[in-house]
């Protein structure tokens, strides 16, 4: 694979290092505010989304960000730079990632998102995105990984130098063909997210192949901390962290532009974009989100719930409210697989903590 170095220099402006963090407060104790919608249209309480068992598959996870499925299982990767290597019994073996830059586990950042080749089963490669550098000049990159059975080892680069921070590194993978979707976050740089000749606050559409320059695969622009992605019936969904409260979930479409930091939640201007949906004043902090036909499911941190969102009425149907904090999720048939994240130093974790999770859909 061609690879290809972007050097951009990571300019802080005053006051940026003290924006909060969309998830680091703690939680608030005011209910979670419920956005305003129609029931017309609403599905009739007999074709009703509903769930049965949820059962806990593996335990004692250390901090996991993003997971993925395997033949025979899962992995998932850890924020401190080791991969989960769950097998079918839910047993756990954690191995170490070999990496030209060693992992900075910083704030947020740290070992994030993972996505599998599509023949991963016979190749063995598959993809990560993590933070780097130091504390004084963080970054990310996107690198491809090897498997041997022990250890996982960098084998190509994908992209270096995406812009980073203590928060707001974005993070999410999602491998769709011979393209791989990035999500970066604005670095706490909010004006990032309006640059064109930065790769921050951006959602990005990379060629495997490695052709065009870094800036060419800018597909939208005006984000500020997207931790979500996912691609149903060639509509591309992201979820976003806002401000103060007002999360997202956007339909992203080439070229366009949401807002950021111009507008957020329901305001408006020119050649911006409002929100398919926002969750009001109350911050859910939204991370990992899959979606099928009827329903976007997404894991919310502060809102500490599993939710499904109706695709066509938007409507709010809780799924999981008991397991505090939940960073990702995959849909596999009618099951919702889930992983929680009370070990990052804001839950409250318990002894089994932190765990992938079995949602039986109905």
């Amino acid at each position: 694979m061609k690879r290809w170095l972007l050097m951009l220099s990571l300019v802080f402006v005053a006051g940026c290092a003290s924006d909060p963090a969309d998830d680091a407060v703690q939680e608030e104790e005011t209910p979670i505010e419920q956005p305003a919608e129609s029931t017309e249209g609403a599905p009739n309480e007999d074709d009703a989304l509903s769930v049965g068992a949820n059962e806990s598959i593996a335990r004692q996870l250390d901090v996991p960000w993003s997971i993925a499925r395997t033949e025979d299982g899962w992995l998932v990767s850890e924020r401190g730079g080791t991969i989960a290597v769950i097998d079918a019994d839910g047993n756990v073996s954690r191995q170490p990632v070999e990496l030209a830059e060693d992992v900075l586990e910083i704030g947020e950042g740290g070992l994030l998102g993972l996505a599998l080749a599509d023949d991963f089963a016979t190749s063995r490669h598959l993809y990560a995105y993590h933070t780097y550098g130091t504390p004084g000049d963080v970054r990310n990159r996107v690198v491809e990984l090897t498997w041997d059975g022990e250890r996982f080892e960098e084998t190509d680069i994908v992209l270096e130098d995406i812009p980073g921070a203590q928060f707001h590194n974005g993070g999410r993978l999602l491998l769709d063909g011979d393209v791989i979707w990035v999500t970066t976050g604005d670095a706490l740089v909010p004006d990032l997210a309006q640059d064109e000749t930065s790769i921050a606050g951006k959602i990005l559409r990379v060629p495997l192949s490695g052709e065009g320059d870094p800036v060419d695969w800018i597909y939208s622009s005006g984000h500020r901390n997207p931790q979500g992605l996912t691609v149903i019936e060639d509509v591309l969904y992201a979820s976003e962290h806002g401000a103060s409260g007002h999360d997202e979930v956007n339909i992203i479409e080439p070229g366009n532009n949401y807002g950021w930091p111009m507008i957020e939640a329901d305001e408006t201007k020119d050649g911006l974009e409002t929100p398919w949906f926002e969750v009001g004043g109350t911050s859910w902090a939204p991370s990992g989100i899959v979606a099928d036909e009827q329903y976007v499911y997404m894991a919310t941190l502060r809102g500490n719930r599993l939710v499904a969102i109706d695709r066509e009425t938007r409507e709010v149907v809780p799924l999981v409210e008991d397991q505090g904090r939940i960073r990702d999720v995959w849909l596999e048939d009618d099951r919702l697989y889930y992983i929680t994240n009370n070990t990052d130093g804001r839950g409250n974790p318990g002894a089994e903590d932190d765990q992938l999770f079995m949602l039986e859909l109905r």
